[in-house]
């Protein structure tokens, strides 16, 4: 049943959602009103054209399911299959921090298992990567010290009688999340001296992150699953229209195994030579960091994630001149926003082609496509005006 809900002011400043096609925008607005208190959703594209552009004859089943792709590949809505009837469901991640709800009501949907990486994954992105109950930034990738790795944690545990339902989890620390179970109602949580070494093992999994992206490998993360795992949950880059068991990497359940300490010769071999994040990070801020905020370590773990995904160091020291002479914040938010100007001005004519069906690689590439469509639909507005 539709819902009354508001929309802030911030929405139409987001950059992210700026570079995404306008019928997608009117889309993620359309979820506010779909999703019940939980944020959660029925994610068909038949239904979510049925409810939100009934009148709009222009637009085909297929074209929605694309509107809905484009969202799930920003990450603005997490696809999954729920229930015992397996129905194909949406959360819209940040449905709280969109909406304030007064007097919620509890779902009748059901919520997506934490049990897979995926979700886990999901509400570690919602929550920033930080503990919900130190405060403490939490690795993205695996690492040697497993209390500080990621755990989703019930705010109502699960045996007296709390749900999965997004409301009821949060991202935490391991130890975290152990030593909270140990606390009295009401008793002030105390960090645990298991966070000693924290900072080793943040620059552990930044360190880590780089070795993989410099070597192609997908080394075990808190965040990605082993390769040959099958099942249900969506990825952000796979249409919700095409057949289970795609590519046979689906599933995730469980967590991701351990990595493995060895002794034999480091991924990257030492040269010498600084990282490149490193020197990338020191020349970004002796060019822009006079009149500007901007935190070494924040800037490094931007310029550490995104070489990770295979982006081009080239291209990467662009969009951060980019940034930087607009004085623009360091995130990735920001960083896809200047790659996909880069790339509309070095593609005008929408290079990357939609009609196949394939889905692009990578979130950088999903938003250029999406951003030249956007572009592509702005021109056709103003070719139709003119004849008219």
């Amino acid at each position: 049943m539709p819902r009354i809900r508001t929309v802030k002011p911030e929405f139409w400043e987001d950059e992210l959602l700026g570079v995404v096609p306008r019928d997608a925008r009117l889309l993620f607005i359309a979820t506010f009103n779909m999703a019940d208190d939980e944020g959660i959703l029925r994610w068909t594209p038949a239904y979510i054209k049925a409810q939100a552009f009934m009148y709009d004859d222009d637009l085909t089943i297929g074209d929605v399911g694309k509107l809905m792709q484009c969202l799930a590949d920003t990450g603005l809505v997490f696809p999954f299959i729920g229930g015992s009837a397996r129905q194909q469901m949406a959360v819209v991640v940040n449905f709280r921090k969109h909406q304030r709800i007064n007097r919620p009501q509890k779902s009748k949907l059901p919520p997506p298992s934490t049990g897979a990486w995926q979700v886990r994954e999901m509400y570690a992105r919602r929550d920033g990567w930080m503990c919900q109950l130190c405060g403490g930034e939490i690795p993205r990738r695996l690492v040697i010290n497993d209390d500080h790795n990621l755990l989703v944690d019930h705010i109502k545990p699960v045996a007296a009688g709390g749900t999965d339902h997004p409301s009821n989890v949060r991202a935490a620390h391991q130890v975290c999340a152990r030593s909270r179970q140990d606390c009295h109602d009401g008793e002030e949580f105390i960090p645990p001296a298991g966070l000693a070494g924290i900072e080793d093992s943040l620059n552990e999994s930044v360190n880590r992150s780089v070795n993989d992206s410099m070597n192609e490998s997908h080394t075990p993360s808190n965040s990605r699953p082993p390769a040959d795992t099958h099942g249900d949950f969506s990825s952000l880059n796979h249409s919700l229209t095409e057949g289970k068991g795609r590519e046979g990497n689906r599933e995730g359940k469980g967590n991701p195994p351990t990595p493995r300490q060895s002794s034999a010769s480091p991924a990257v071999s030492q040269t010498g030579e600084r990282a490149i994040e490193d020197r990338m990070t020191d020349a970004f801020l002796e060019r822009y960091a006079r009149g500007n905020a901007y935190n070494k370590r924040q800037v490094r773990k931007v310029i550490a994630d995104t070489l990770t995904n295979g982006t081009d160091s080239s291209e990467l020291w662009q969009a951060l001149e980019r940034l930087g002479s607009l004085s623009k914040p360091v995130s990735a938010g920001t960083l896809q926003f200047a790659f996909s100007e880069l790339r509309q001005t070095q593609n005008p004519s929408n290079v990357i082609a939609l009609a196949s069906g394939q889905p692009l690689p990578g979130t950088d590439s999903n938003l250029a496509g999406w951003g030249a469509v956007a572009a592509s639909l702005a021109d056709y507005d103003t070719t139709t005006e003119d004849s008219a």
